[in-house]
């Protein structure tokens, strides 16, 4: 990980998010706009389950890697969710980590223009393996080298299975095991 998170700035980090969300409540609060803030309230709510799924994964590294992705300087804003059993992941969790690091790396570094790009991380968890699934949405500058990065990744355990692209979405789906 490129940084190392101290407590303050976790905690700073982390009152500034919860502000902001506050403040689009408030904000949303006027008599005509009261279902976009309890729509907010809703993803909130979404987002924090997501977030104790992550954390009861046994993969503290992973968690810190995810949930501070965002507070670091990148091309596209990174977002996440865990489907399936929740189960101790910790014995794959460097390897998770490692193809993380290495797959948001090559996309930073083929965003040309800095948009509205998005990554949805997807974590799908069967019993003795994992696929994980990165959905990006925004325009890279090639996609062939893309995929090829992808497929040649440094981890051993993880596989390329499948890699769909059409205008501004490309679709990675690696197996861990």
């Amino acid at each position: 990980m490129a940084k190392k998170w101290n407590t303050f700035d976790v905690l700073r980090h982390s009152r500034h998010d919860w502000l902001n969300r506050l403040q689009l409540i408030k904000g949303n609060l006027a008599p005509d706009h009261v279902d976009r803030a309890k729509e907010i309230i809703e993803e909130i709510i979404i987002q924090s389950r997501q977030e104790a799924k992550l954390s009861n994964l046994n993969a503290p590294k992973l968690a810190e890697y995810i949930l501070t992705f965002n507070w670091c300087n990148h091309l596209f804003q990174l977002d996440f969710e865990v489907i399936g059993d929740e189960y101790d992941i910790s014995a794959y969790e460097v390897d998770v980590v490692e193809l993380l690091t290495q797959c948001t790396k090559v996309i930073d570094a083929m965003v040309e223009i800095p948009e509205d790009h998005h990554l949805l991380l997807t974590l799908q968890l069967y019993h003795e393996e994992i696929h994980l699934v990165l959905d990006f949405q925004g325009e890279v500058s090639d996609q062939n080298k893309l995929k090829l990065a992808f497929e040649n990744t440094d981890v051993k355990s993880a596989k390329l299975i499948e890699f769909e692209q059409n205008n501004q979405e490309l679709v990675s789906t690696f197996l861990i095991k």
